[in-house]
């Protein structure tokens, strides 16, 4: 029984050095670096190995499951915007973010329970012909609409908004390497306020994995050709300590609170999700408040923002008047 017990250690403790190892060694491919996205987990691992390892007088077992621990516990330390980043914030807008899943029919439960929300502005993603078709019921509430559904095409972006829209860029992700998007300007009084959708690829999609790096690339091109006062949101299918994330908040200037959002998928327990669905903000765009909403038949929980707006401009990259 022992040596069972000894087994399974060491067994673990290899799979969290070789899973480490991965994420450090390949953070800009895709499939390799997989295991970036669950160091969280990686994380809870390597502090139950090396508590094992002590019971059981393993000190090589301990050394390499607290490195692992240590390593994962600096990656995962959030990089948060200023504390006085939304000081001053006067609540503009809500707004919501779904992944609906192209698999999903409920169409009565989603639009109740987006409804119950009270957003002002909606954001869904893998929007089908029927699920558009469907959405039309909100548009006495939300009567600007900008979309990138087609027949046959399961994987639409939909926005739905209270206020005034302009299309500034959509993809399908079929083309050229923009990722599934929808880039619009949101006209809040005499406000305009740039509104970036996206979706990049899964990773474990492996016919689409290799477009990533060239997608999240876009999507800091996106930003870049926006407004100075910016919301960046959606489903990233990435960690929010991924290298992919930390790159394009360095590239672009956005910020968020940093703080963990279990999302996906929904039928584990939140220790054990990821946080996929993301919200950003640049320039006089304050992010005042951000949680997970209510089920809603898709394997994503949605994301729920408070945002609000700041005078005098905070300086960001962007506002500042560099790049």
């Amino acid at each position: 029984m022992i040596s069972l017990i000894f087994l399974v250690l060491h067994l673990l403790v290899a799979f969290l050095a070789v899973a480490t190892a991965l994420a450090i060694l390949f953070p800009r491919r895709p499939v390799l670096g997989v295991p970036q996205h669950w160091g969280l987990q990686l994380w809870q691992l390597g502090l139950v190995g090396a508590i094992a390892g002590l019971l059981l007088a393993d000190w090589r077992a301990v050394a390499l499951s607290a490195a692992v621990a240590a390593y994962w516990s600096w990656r995962l330390w959030p990089r948060r915007a200023p504390r006085d980043a939304a000081e001053g914030a006067v609540p503009l807008l809500r707004i919501v973010s779904a992944n609906l899943l192209y698999e999903n029919v409920a169409f009565d439960r989603v639009l109740s329970r987006l409804a119950a929300i009270e957003a002002d502005v909606l954001v869904v993603c893998e929007v089908t012909p029927e699920a558009r078709a469907r959405f039309r019921s909100l548009e006495k509430d939300y009567p600007y609409a900008l979309d990138t559904c087609a027949p046959d095409y399961v994987y639409g972006i939909l926005v739905l908004s209270r206020f005034p829209l302009t299309l500034r860029s959509s993809g399908t992700g079929e083309e050229q390497e923009a990722p599934r998007h929808l880039a619009a300007d949101l006209a809040i009084e005499d406000r305009t306020i740039a509104l970036v959708a996206v979706h990049p690829s899964n990773p474990i999609r492996l016919s689409r994995a290799h477009r990533i790096p060239r997608e999240f690339e876009a999507v800091a091109g996106l930003c870049d050709a926006a407004a100075p006062d910016l919301i960046l949101i959606g489903d990233c299918n990435a960690a929010g300590w991924s290298s992919y994330l930390r790159d394009l908040e360095s590239a672009t200037g956005v910020v968020n609170d940093g703080r963990v959002r279990p999302s996906w998928p929904v039928w584990l327990p939140p220790l054990v999700r990821l946080p996929l669905d993301h919200v950003w903000v640049r320039g006089r765009v304050a992010l005042l408040k951000a949680g997970l909403g209510p089920r809603l038949g898709s394997d994503h929980l949605p994301l729920i923002a408070e945002i609000g707006w700041r005078q005098p401009e905070v300086g960001s990259r962007k506002s500042e008047g560099s790049g």
